[in-house]
């Protein structure tokens, strides 16, 4: 168990010095002062399985560092293990509550679960004390709740990311396992309303996830310095950064044999100059990573058996480029699967015609320095023009989201996450089935040949984040249960 230090961030006048930001933070400092009050001389603790990667990581820093400038006494613990049995069964459930998988668990399992949260527990009771309020996220430190209770008068909140918004064998196979750990819990907060169960509907709040509009991965960059992180990441080339060094570890791309080398070793992926399709996300089967190459290669070879050479479009779509981006593997130890699912890439990838594969870049992202992973993000984003998020299946899904405030133009799947957040045709386009690939590369050839389409959905997309998914939005709702529960009996 390791207590995470927040390290300096942006604070509440800053956001208030933006003028799409000023009425929303004003509104929230009215309408959070009596929770606030409600929650003095009580802790919250945030308790989840990493640090770094993912949304939640991603949400809590900022989350804390506001709610700390307000008064609020809050803390992050991350379970620490190095017991891959456990990465494997906590990757399984995640799956299978996506309905993915055959959703059969043992008590084997159940025996893997507990130990590792068990190995946790000492570290995690030196840390709470009686009335304290814990807040644990998604399955990975679930069963942690029970060992703390016996042993402290605390609240306990099971905070879960992930759903899906129908029943069937799988999902009803992992919520049978994970409901031993239920009666624990004074209360649950999922992200949509679909994804709650009808067990514990009576106990449970909605909060949306959401972005910090000034965080590293989402704050604006002009062009230059777009320029320069894609130099300093080598993701293009030709000279050097003008302001600050090359990162350590560079930007590495999947070269036609399946190798890794740097981004322009083999063919100018020319990024800054050509219309870019781009989707970044974890090594994921659920991401639709697959679906998304396989629609991007019809559209081209649809444009060259019947588009019009002389037109714009046609020359767009023949110089469009793809970007899949992902976690470098050497960085990541934890997802097993996640080797996997680049490997399945690399063989689609090797499989295809030279021509093609130099449109295509399967982009590994280094994961050492998260500033710089999610710099390398936030660039990328913005020389896009457009932002997938091809999901079989997405709890919610913040790419969407961040590529919203950016003005970037999104497509997304129809799962129930995305199509949460997405406006059809007003923020976007939702491709309803991310495995239809004739449907979803005639969306693509449709989004890249209307420009000034793709400019209105870019602007109404930050306007909907701005009234919706942005940090304070969560924090109010965040503020709102845990002061309910501290006042509850």
């Amino acid at each position: 168990m390791k207590n995470i230090t927040i390290s300096d961030g942006a604070k509440i006048d800053d956001y208030k010095s933006y003028g799409s930001l000023n009425h929303l933070v004003e509104q929230f400092l009215i309408d959070t002062t009596s929770s606030i009050q409600n929650l003095e001389g009580r802790t919250i603790w945030m308790i989840n399985s990493t640090a770094t990667g993912g949304g939640v990581a991603e949400m809590l820093p900022s989350q804390i560092r506001i709610m700390r400038s307000l008064g609020v006494n809050i803390e992050w613990l991350v379970i620490e293990t190095s017991d891959n049995s456990f990465f494997k069964l906590t990757k399984r459930i995640h799956n299978a509550i996506h309905g993915s998988g055959d959703g059969n668990f043992t008590e084997a399992d159940r025996t893997v679960f507990e130990k590792v949260n068990k190995e946790n527990l000492d570290e995690a009771l030196s840390y709470i004390k009686d009335g304290d309020l814990v807040v644990v996220h998604d399955p990975q430190p679930m069963p942690l709740a029970t060992m703390i209770k016996k042993e402290r008068k605390v609240k306990l909140v099971w905070r879960c990311h992930i759903g899906l918004e129908e029943r069937n064998s799988t999902t009803e196979g992992v919520w049978s396992f994970l409901s031993h750990y239920f009666d624990t819990y004074d209360h649950f907060v999922f992200s949509i309303p679909v994804y709650v169960l009808e067990k514990i509907k009576d106990r449970t709040s909605i909060i949306t996830p959401a972005i910090d509009p000034l965080s590293h991965k989402n704050r604006i960059l002009h062009t230059d310095q777009c320029v320069d992180l894609l130099l300093q990441s080598g993701i293009i080339s030709g000279r050097k950064p003008v302001l600050y060094d090359v990162f350590k570890y560079g930007v590495r791309r999947v070269m036609p044999d399946g190798s890794f080398n740097t981004v322009n070793h083999k063919s100018d992926l020319d990024l800054i100059y050509r219309p870019t399709v781009t989707e970044i996300s974890r090594w994921d089967r659920l991401k639709g990573f697959k679906e998304l190459m396989e629609a991007f290669i019809v559209m081209k070879k649809n444009n060259e058996a019947s588009g019009n050479p002389s037109s714009v479009n046609y020359k767009r779509i023949k110089a469009a480029r793809l970007v899949l981006g992902g976690p470098d593997p050497k960085f990541v130890t934890d997802d097993p699967e996640g080797a996997e699912v680049l490997n399945e890439l690399l063989e689609l990838y090797k499989s295809i015609d030279s021509s093609l594969q130099d449109d295509i870049a399967i982009l590994l992202l280094p994961m050492d320095n998260p500033i710089e992973n999610a710099l390398i993000v936030n660039a990328l984003q913005r020389f896009s023009n457009i932002v997938v998020q091809n999901s079989i299946q997405e709890g919610f899904g913040l790419t969407a989201t961040e590529a919203m405030w950016k003005q970037r133009p999104v497509l997304v799947s129809g799962a129930a996450g995305l199509k949460f957040q997405v406006e059809d045709n007003r923020t976007g386009k939702i491709n309803e089935n991310p495995k239809d690939i004739n449907q979803l590369a005639s969306t693509m050839e449709f989004m890249l040949s209307n420009p000034k389409e793709r400019d209105k959905w870019g602007f109404n997309g930050q306007l909907r984040v701005i009234k919706n998914f942005t940090l304070f939005s969560q924090i109010k709702a965040w503020l709102s249960v845990l002061s309910q529960l501290n006042q509850s009996a």
